[in-house]
């Protein structure tokens, strides 16, 4: 008899901001698996210095114990976007709040400075 997969949610609560790339505010959105996943009704958010952002974001059906790449990017209308850097995080800890730094792409930013607020729910 095959054993049922665990399959959990992830729940992106909030976007911390505590240093912009650019000089007032940064344009940022976020891919999972190369698709963009927030905002949902517009390209961009814009994100200044110091804010927390409500995110009400869920990922289904995640395995516990797998990786997950959650990639935070710069919105440029006249230029290609910039990848300001990634949330790695792995799905672990049902039922309590994490965070998680996000880790700079220095070809990129060198002053961005986020963190990813989330946790795991089961989905039954």
């Amino acid at each position: 008899m095959k054993e049922k997969q665990n399959l959990v949610i992830l729940k992106l609560l909030q976007l911390h901001c505590y240093f912009v790339e650019e000089s007032e505010y940064d344009d940022v959105f976020l891919n999972y698996n190369g698709k963009k996943i927030w905002p949902v009704d517009k390209k961009q958010q814009p994100i200044m210095m110091d804010t927390t952002t409500e995110l009400n974001l869920t990922i289904d059906n995640l395995a516990l114990y797998q990786e997950v790449e959650i990639e935070l990017w710069d919105w440029d209308m006249l230029t290609p976007n910039d990848l300001l850097g990634t949330f790695n995080l792995i799905i672990e800890g049902k039922n309590q709040q994490f965070s998680t730094d996000m880790i700079q792409n220095p070809k990129q930013t060198s002053r961005a400075k986020y963190t990813l607020s989330w946790e795991l729910v089961d989905t039954e």
